[in-house]
């Protein structure tokens, strides 16, 4: 399947499950499951889990419930992502040849913790495990003929949302996580590695993730500030009418 099959925090959840079924959709869910979490884990660093695979070979379509990405030690929730269903439809004709092609992936139901603490977030966290800090990444390298590649027709996740902890929160808060659409990954090329589909599909999750947490932690911010303020003039007013 490739080394890189797993690149990237979310290409677990899509890829794993689009790539994985595509080469074990004959060999039985039970097999699928475990390499999901074989491979999830070796990416994330963390455990994967996952509670069911039900697969329909006459059908093209694949259902995987209850996917959950583990955090990394040092963070309190018990888990960062979890995802409560993924349906799969893939085209049957695509997989006699050299590029499988997922007609539709549907990610419903996504929960994220983000947790930060001081200088530290579980995001960055798990993104440094799986593709390790920015400065010592390779450059990217050209795709080969034997690379895997893969096409993904339609991506989408609805209905997630993020448990955000933080120092500037009294307590934790649910923020929405905005849609998330990608079409025709690799259709125009004839197909993307894996390594590329993931990234297509990270990138924006990503992008929306960060939006509602910075977007919360700013307003935090400003409120800290502003009450901050607030409370040093209601004591510079008390001190000046004490001194009367």
């Amino acid at each position: 399947m490739g080394k890189r099959i797993l690149f990237g925090l979310i290409a677990v959840v899509v890829l794993a499950a689009a790539g994985v079924a595509c080469f074990y959709l004959t060999k039985g869910n039970e097999i699928v499951a475990s390499a999901i979490e074989t491979y999830g884990s070796a990416a994330t660093g963390t455990s994967v889990r996952v509670e069911s695979v039900e697969l329909a070979l006459m059908q093209g379509r694949g259902d995987i419930k209850g996917l959950t990405i583990g955090n990394p030690p040092g963070y309190s929730s018990s888990y960062f992502l979890k995802v409560d269903d993924i349906t799969l439809a893939l085209d049957l004709a695509s997989l006699a040849g050299g590029v499988p092609v997922v007609k539709e992936a549907l990610i419903e139901a996504a929960h994220l913790n983000a947790e930060q603490h001081g200088q530290a977030t579980n995001l960055t966290d798990l993104e440094n495990r799986i593709t390790g800090p920015a400065t010592s990444k390779p450059a990217p390298q050209p795709a080969t003929k034997n690379e895997g590649r893969i096409i993904i027709d339609r991506f989408r996740l609805t209905h997630g949302r993020i448990t955000l902890t933080s120092d500037l929160l009294k307590h934790p808060e649910d923020l929405e996580l905005a849609d998330v659409s990608v079409d025709g990954i690799g259709r125009a090329s004839g197909g993307v590695t894996y390594e590329q589909a993931a990234e297509a599909v990270l990138d924006p999750i990503l992008r929306a993730t960060r939006n509602a947490v910075e977007s919360r932690l700013r307003k935090a911010a400003e409120d800290a500030a502003r009450e901050k303020a607030e409370s040093a003039l209601r004591d510079r007013l008390q001190k000046s009418l004490e001194s009367k």
